[in-house]
């Protein structure tokens, strides 16, 4: 109990002293940080906040909602079954003992790993951040359940769409041309089950964001 209300108070006072609020020269702005969405090369262009991967409810939690609606706000989003392979990808690399299998030094497949957290019952073992599972839609939705971004980046033609931004809030930045994977790569990890696994649980990014495998 003393522990969680330790790291709350931490959370509070962090908040407060590296606000994920941004001055800007035309105007302040919040960015919404999904997970594998290369934010990470817009957050060393615009500072790092206290804490990354933060939803919009936590922002306006931090902020109050009257500089949530008075911010521009922007995000990156992403195809979902390219992020997926991506967040796979990404956890052996980063926490490699979490994607082991039981009693074994091999790696759980990606197939296993997304039926392990993307179907019920989720395995705790590797379902171990929710919100990094979370739809991206989700992230975006404020306390009010509405979604008001100013602008949403499609990670497919970052560089682009945050140049666009840029202007908008006259900072003179620019994202170097990052050298993706080829975009057709992530489909190698799918058979037709695990595609509409994944199309099922992103549904809503699939329908709003216009994606498709």
């Amino acid at each position: 109990m003393k522990i969680a209300f330790i790291e709350k108070y931490k959370n509070k006072i962090g908040l407060r002293f590296n606000s994920p609020l941004r001055k800007g020269p035309v105007r302040d702005y919040v960015f919404i940080h999904i997970n594998k969405t290369a934010g990470t090369s817009i957050v060393h262009i615009i500072g790092k906040p206290f804490r990354k991967h933060l939803t919009a409810k936590e922002v306006i939690a931090a902020i109050g909602r009257g500089k949530w609606d008075s911010a521009y706000k922007f995000t990156v989003v992403r195809n979902p079954w390219d992020k997926m392979v991506s967040h796979y990808k990404h956890r052996i690399k980063t926490q490699p003992e979490s994607m082991r299998l039981p009693r074994s030094q091999d790696f759980i497949a990606f197939g296993d790993w997304l039926r392990c957290t993307l179907a019920e019952p989720r395995d705790p073992r590797y379902y171990n951040r929710p919100q990094h599972f979370l739809p991206q839609v989700e992230w975006l939705k404020d306390d009010r359940g509405e979604l008001r971004m100013d602008a949403i980046i499609r990670f497919e033609s970052l560089a682009e769409g945050f140049r666009k931004v840029a202007e908008d809030l006259g900072l003179d930045a620019e994202l170097p041309h990052l050298n993706n994977t080829a975009p057709t790569s992530y489909r190698d990890f799918y058979d037709d089950g695990l595609r509409d696994l994944v199309a099922a649980h992103f549904r809503a990014d699939i329908d709003l964001f216009g994606y498709s495998f």
